[in-house]
């Protein structure tokens, strides 16, 4: 039995990605999110499709204070416990203007970058040999993919992990494409992430990727966002993903997940960046700038630093 650990399977990519996971009915899941009694219900659902175990710990990425409980509290129930996976999959992306969480951090970059940095800094005493780790990113942090390009997005504006936790942004620029940038923005800090873990951890046996989904429409990423819009995404565009570069529904992309959270190929380099139909691709230049892999991870560290448990 494995034990993996899964952020954001309330709904859209995480919950399929549980749901399938659940089906091969060999499988111990963790569940972290904010509402009990939605984790309650998937739970006792996921259990009636297979899963071998399911916990839905409370858990709410928006502040850092309770993801050092959290870890406080998943050491003093699993202190002896080994995790075989853990998929940072959560994510939010503002649409009409930047907000600030409970800590005073960018909502954007706190709950997709520094919570789970966080989080999986905590496990990593949990982690079992071999153990895998991913992180779900995007295409929109690169400026030349088309259909990020279509939908608004202008690729990752990294100018410093300083500057993001604030919300700051370019002067003249919109709230709905700083909106657009911050989201573009922290899933490209995804993929820095699993690269220089990948680098720190090198000889350790643990690996660790980074994927890019695709677009999917239908899921709750656009809850933010107009009436119009939302219906748009919910109603007409999941029908055209069939045909629309750089589209996938969520059930496609989670299978591809859920192989690389268990299975993640023996020959692929640690730190990798797969893509929804599960081929290996190059992220984005800024990306690879050691400046930014520097700057994030070392920056990121100062800013957690009052937020990690006793």
């Amino acid at each position: 039995m494995a034990t993996l650990l899964i952020t954001g399977a309330t709904s859209g990519l995480g919950l399929h990605v549980a749901q399938q996971l659940a089906d091969q009915g060999r499988h111990h899941l963790i569940l972290p999110m904010r509402d009990a009694r939605r984790g309650l219900a998937l739970a006792d659902a996921l259990r009636q499709g297979g899963a071998l175990a399911v916990h839905t710990p409370e858990l709410d990425l928006a502040s850092l204070h309770d993801v050092s409980r959290f870890l406080r509290t998943f050491e003093s129930a699993h202190a002896l416990s080994s995790i075989d996976g853990v998929l940072l999959n959560a994510g939010v992306q503002s649409a009409q203007a930047l907000s600030f969480t409970v800590d005073g951090l960018e909502t954007t970059f706190a709950v997709n970058h520094l919570a789970h940095l966080m989080l999986i800094q905590g496990l990593m005493k949990h982690l079992a040999p071999g153990a895998i780790v991913g992180w779900t990113a995007s295409g929109t942090h690169d400026p030349c993919e088309l259909m990020a390009r279509l939908s608004g997005f202008r690729g990752a504006r990294y100018t410093g992990a300083q500057a993001l936790a604030k919300g700051e942004h370019d002067a003249g620029t919109s709230d709905a494409q700083a909106c657009r940038d911050a989201y573009a923005t922290s899933k490209l800090c995804n993929i820095v992430t699993a690269q220089a873990f990948a680098q720190t951890w090198a000889e350790t046996g643990w690996r660790f990727f980074a994927f890019d989904p695709g677009m999917m429409p239908g899921t709750g990423l656009a809850r933010e966002h107009g009436a119009l819009t939302q219906w748009m995404w919910q109603h007409v565009l999941p029908r055209l993903a069939r045909i629309l570069p750089g589209t996938s529904l969520p059930a496609s992309s989670a299978a591809v997940l859920s192989r690389l959270i268990t299975d993640l190929p023996a020959a692929t380099p640690s730190g990798a960046y797969f893509g929804f139909k599960g081929q290996r691709l190059t992220p984005a230049r800024s990306a690879r700038s050691s400046w930014v892999i520097e700057d994030l991870m070392r920056t990121s560290a100062t800013l957690l630093t009052p937020f990690h448990p006793n």
